[in-house]
Formats: structure tokens, C-alpha cells, sequence
């Protein structure tokens, strides 16, 4: 492999970059991941797919695409690695006032909800589900078991050595027209995916990525949830028959990667207007998510170096949104299609000095 030029480096193992691995892997195509399988949001995420924004009850941005696009990636993953990571499961969005159900109600009979939005108005049977005015259902909602999947797909790299373990040092990066170099590997082209930690890299710290820290609590309840993803203000999805999560916080202000008391305590004072059970918490997690400005993901080219491509930005939705904007980017790289203007790279060209 030291001795011949490979098609892409990646930089970065998460959501983004190994779908991005996946899609070379199965365009046969040579590459090598450089990771150091620490502090990523994507070994914190629950992994939960959702295509409705439920504040507004709107769709998210291309939400059938991403959708096609998420289940067409996740089960290629489990063909490859003989394990299942896609969990289909209604969402019940709690519903708080009057207000909020007329509201529903509304957007529920638009054309371009109807596929999403239940018009049904539920009562909740169970005693420690609280929802007194009622709950209707989020269809085409669910989970992808991200941590495992990542994890078993790592896995899969280092047998094929195709996974270097070890934190990217930039200052051996050598740029040249037709390649670059790092540490012996010599590859046509390299392919940032590194979430958060892109503001440390040179060649793209100028963009305008934003931290946001989330935090996600396990706990073990004295009684069975039923299996949906139940929400009002947080989350709460149980993984067993006693055992659940919830989540998250949303810290612009504190970039550790350590759970707080804070965050804590905010996830169950959201915990306890869902669930009016007893429970002991078991875990607590944090991760720091890349989020963008415009609240649109970042791909392309670097303005001066045509062989240095950023993947990024994925934010709170990196489960729909990596496998399609993958698509995208590879689309650009290898047949020149243009990349959608929102999420283009170039956007930011007016930053970059």
C-alpha cells in the first residue's frame, strides 16, 4: 500500500466519513482512514432519524431524499456487516395545549405532510406517560444503532488495513498538484471529515462551524415504556424493557467533552414531564456536534487546493444527512456534478483569506 498512490485519504470516522468509505469501498476504490476514535459526537449519538421538525411541525430540508438515501447506506452497512442497525419506530410527539393541537391538526391535512403527520389524536394508556391533552404519531421516524454500526464498521477497516489509528498531524500534510503525501501515503486526493475538530484544521478552520454540546442519559426504569420514541421537549426511547434514553442538551458554552451536573439535571427536569415513573440513571454521555451557521452542511473543495475536500456540518441530523450529502460530494469529485448551492463549501468563499 506505502507504494502506491491511493484514490482518498479520509480524516475521520464518524457518521460522515464512514459513510463516505463506504461509498469508495463499494466503488471499489482505493483509501485509507486516519482516526484517533476519540471524542466524536457520533459515539454519542442515539442515532434517532426524524424528518419533521417538531417545534414548527415542518419537514426538514429534502426530507424524502435524505430518508431514500439514509436506508439505501444503513443497509448496505448491514449487508456488509452481517448486523442489523436500522430500527424503525413511530414518534409520538406529545401535544401541550390547545393550541399546539390545532396546529397540528392543521399541518397534518397539508399535502406535503399528510405523509408524515398522523391527523389522530392518541390518549396515552399508560400510567407513566404524561400527556394529558394527548399525543399523535410522527411516521417514518426511527433509529439507527450509530455507535454500533461505527463500531463494528471500524472494525472491518483495520482487517482490511485500511484504518490508521493515530490523531492527524497537519504539519506532515504535503500538498502537490496531483497528490498528497502523510506519513508515507500517497493519495490523490484527502477528504476532511473530522466534525468539531474541524476548527483546528488550517485549511478549513475559516469556516463557520459552531459546537454544540449535547449530553444523553441512560436510565433503567421500575416500569415498561412503550417502545416509540416518546417527545415533548427531549426525548425518551426505550432500548428494553427497563432500560431507556434521553436526551439532550444543547450548550453553545461549554466545549468539554465532559458530562456536567447541569446537563444532568436539565435532561431530568424534560425526563419527568414525559415520564412520571421512578427510574435510577445508569449513564451519562456528551459529545460536541459540528453545527454551521446557516444550519446547512458543508462540502467541496478547498478555494486554493482542488485535492483537499471537507465533509461536515452535520449537526444534530448527521444520521439523515451523511449519507446523501456523501453522495453528493462523491458525485462532484469523480463526475463533476454540481453540489446544491446550500450545502457547497463555496458559500464561504468571502471567509477564507
Amino acid at each position: 500500500m506505502k507504494n502506491k498512490v491511493l484514490d482518498y485519504l479520509i480524516v475521520g470516522q464518524g457518521v460522515a466519513g464512514s459513510c463516505f468509505a463506504l461509498k469508495l469501498f463499494n466503488q471499489n476504490k482505493t483509501f485509507q482512514i486516519i482516526d484517533s476514535n476519540q471524542n466524536k459526537a457520533s459515539s454519542v449519538a442515539v442515532g434517532i432519524y426524524n424528518p419533521v421538525v417538531l417545534k414548527r411541525f415542518s419537514l426538514i430540508w429534502k426530507a424524502e431524499q435524505q430518508l431514500q438515501w439514509m436506508f439505501h447506506y444503513f443497509s448496505d452497512f448491514e449487508k456488509l456487516l452481517g448486523e442489523n442497525f436500522i430500527e424503525k419506530l413511530p414518534t409520538y410527539r406529545i401535544l401541550k395545549s390547545e393550541d399546539e393541537i390545532q396546529t397540528w391538526k392543521k399541518k397534518s391535512d397539508l399535502p406535503v405532510l399528510e405523509n408524515f403527520l398522523s391527523k389522530e389524536i392518541q390518549t396515552s394508556k399508560n400510567q407513566n406517560i404524561h400527556a394529558p391533552l394527548g399525543f399523535s404519531e410522527v411516521k417514518h421516524t426511527g433509529r439507527i444503532q450509530l455507535e454500533k454500526c461505527m463500531r463494528l464498521f471500524r472494525e472491518f477497516l483495520i482487517q482490511k488495513n485500511n484504518y490508521r489509528h493515530e490523531d492527524f498531524d497537519y504539519s506532515e500534510l504535503k500538498i502537490q498538484s496531483d497528490k498528497i503525501i502523510y506519513k508515507g501515503i500517497e493519495a490523490r486526493r484527502i477528504v476532511f471529515c473530522e466534525g468539531y475538530k474541524l476548527l483546528e484544521n488550517p485549511y478549513f478552520n475559516y469556516l463557520p462551524v459552531i459546537g454544540v454540546k449535547g449530553e444523553v442519559l441512560e436510565i433503567e426504569t421500575e416500569s415498561e415504556i412503550p417502545k416509540a420514541i416518546w417527545k415533548a421537549h427531549n426525548f425518551l426511547m426505550p432500548e428494553n424493557s427497563k432500560t431507556a434514553l434521553t436526551a439532550s442538551t444543547y450548550d453553545r458554552e461549554d466545549m468539554t467533552y465532559e458530562p456536567t451536573e447541569n446537563g444532568r439535571k436539565q435532561m431530568q427536569k424534560y425526563l419527568e414531564e414525559i415520564y412520571t415513573g421512578n427510574y435510577k440513571i445508569t449513564d451519562q454521555k456528551a459529545g460536541i456536534r459540528p453545527t454551521v451557521v446557516d444550519r446547512r452542511p458543508i462540502l467541496g473543495s478547498h478555494p486554493a487546493h482542488q485535492n483537499l475536500f471537507v465533509l461536515n456540518g452535520m449537526g444534530t441530523r448527521g444520521t439523515l444527512l451523511a449519507p446523501q450529502m456523501t453522495e453528493y460530494l462523491y458525485e462532484h469529485i469523480e463526475n463533476s456534478a454540481k453540489i446544491d448551492k446550500e450545502a457547497d463549501v463555496r458559500r464561504f468563499d468571502k471567509f477564507w483569506d
